[in-house]
């Protein structure tokens, strides 16, 4: 065991040490089931490679070829298993028992900043690997400025799934990431950083719970705010083109969330069925959401993890709980001042003034998001206390620049933390 392994003292929860081991039969059917299954066939759609109407008959052909013969699942459990993994029993307000799993690295300062990554969909806490190895680099054991807890939602990975006699929601998730921090022995204070759904979960915390005492957030989708004129927040040029590739991503990248949203059911046995189906589902968002494209072994892992922890059909309630509340995420107008006004209520969790963040926040603008906000908007959600643009990056940032959301992270709290 490493020094970064090592538990704070003060930790009242029930917890073991895990360790990703996957059955060799599992791994046998998983290549059995990727022979049998059939590709489609070659259509006008598939074959434009500019991948306008998604994954190409080329790229599919070429990821289930590399996946049945070259990809290596056990070069990934060894990566994963470089950095101690936990699974803590954590009992919610109703005495039901969940179990998370997170992956942790812990300092041997004893004020060390406590700090949660929480992933979205399709992602996991396979995004934030690399950038605990930028840290790893960075600092010794008794040097590191941060204890880092990196955990599987809900339904993600190797966490419980949500139960299943209740309507489980983001805030309920939120409430056991709280508690996961506050058992580890943070209860007088920590730090979240999210994106994607992530990013819901952790304004969520930050809004909720008093340990929770500053947000980071690389995601903050919303509609223009209502409390503005609509000709009072003046937009740079780069604000402009995000908030362009925000409306594209809002006509013609939303159908998935909206399956997601209204027919999770049917979806998650569809996508339960067929491997080949889950990377095409999958995939496509790992090439469309990103700067650079990952490397094709980064979307198989992550893909692989999907299938063989069965988590897709148990991950995707939090569009039907949060994102959309029956409205359509498609959205017709071609202003995009108009389309982020009027849009629908899939956009509004980050803006919801019960959820205004009072607590210091930050924000990193990267270009290749899939609708990255401008500065003056995402203002209006909380106490911005630091702001930064990059010029690249996409929607999986930890994943795509560990060593820029290190530094992000390190300037954020370096800046905010000792005024908590």
């Amino acid at each position: 065991m490493s020094n970064y392994d090592t538990l704070p003292n003060v930790a009242c929860l029930e917890l073991a040490r895990f360790t990703v081991a996957i059955p060799d039969n599992e791994l046998r059917d998983l290549r059995e089931l990727l022979r049998l299954s059939k590709l489609g066939p070659k259509t006008y759609e598939n074959v434009q490679n500019d991948g306008r109407f998604g994954v190409t008959y080329e790229w599919m052909s070429n990821a289930k070829s590399h996946w049945e013969t070259n990809f290596d699942w056990r070069r990934q459990e060894k990566r994963i298993n470089s950095f101690a993994n936990y699974l803590a029993r954590i009992k919610d307000d109703d005495s039901e028992e969940h179990e998370i799993h997170f992956v942790a690295l812990f300092s041997e300062k004893h004020d060390a900043i406590p700090v949660m990554c929480i992933h979205g969909w399709p992602g996991s806490f396979l995004e934030f690997l690399d950038m605990l190895l930028a840290f790893k680099k960075r600092y010794k054991p008794q040097e590191l400025p941060y204890h880092f807890i990196i955990p599987s939602l809900p339904g993600y990975a190797f966490s419980s799934t949500p139960p299943l006699g209740k309507d489980w929601n983001l805030s309920d998730s939120a409430r056991l990431m709280n508690k996961l921090m506050v058992g580890l022995g943070f209860g007088s204070g920590y730090a979240v950083q999210g994106g994607d759904i992530g990013s819901y979960t952790s304004r969520i915390m930050a809004a909720k719970y008093d340990s929770c005492k500053a947000m980071h957030l690389n995601f903050c989708v919303m509609p223009y705010p209502e409390n503005a004129g609509q000709d009072t927040l003046p937009l740079e040029d780069h604000e402009k083109e995000g908030l362009e590739r925000g409306d594209i991503f809002g006509k013609s990248g939303t159908a998935y969330a909206l399956e997601h949203a209204t027919r999770p059911a049917t979806i998650g046995f569809v996508l339960s069925s067929s491997p080949l189906a889950l990377l095409a589902w999958i995939g496509e968002k790992f090439l469309d959401w990103t700067d650079i494209t990952p490397s094709l072994d980064q979307i198989l892992e992550a893909v692989t993890l999907y299938w063989l922890t069965s988590t897709f059909p148990r991950a995707i309630y939090p569009y039907r709980g949060e994102l959309v509340k029956g409205a359509s995420p498609l959205m017709g107008d071609k202003d995009y001042r108009l389309v982020f006004k009027k849009g629908p209520q899939r956009y509004m969790l980050h803006s919801d003034p019960q959820l205004f963040c009072r607590k210091p926040f930050g924000y990193s603008w990267n270009p290749k998001e899939i609708a990255p906000m401008p500065r003056s908007w995402v203002l209006t959600t909380g106490n911005l206390a630091w702001f930064k643009r990059h010029t690249e990056g996409g929607h999986f940032a930890a994943m795509e620049q560990p060593e820029t959301m290190a530094d992000d992270i390190e300037e954020f709290l370096g800046q905010v933390w000792p005024f908590v």
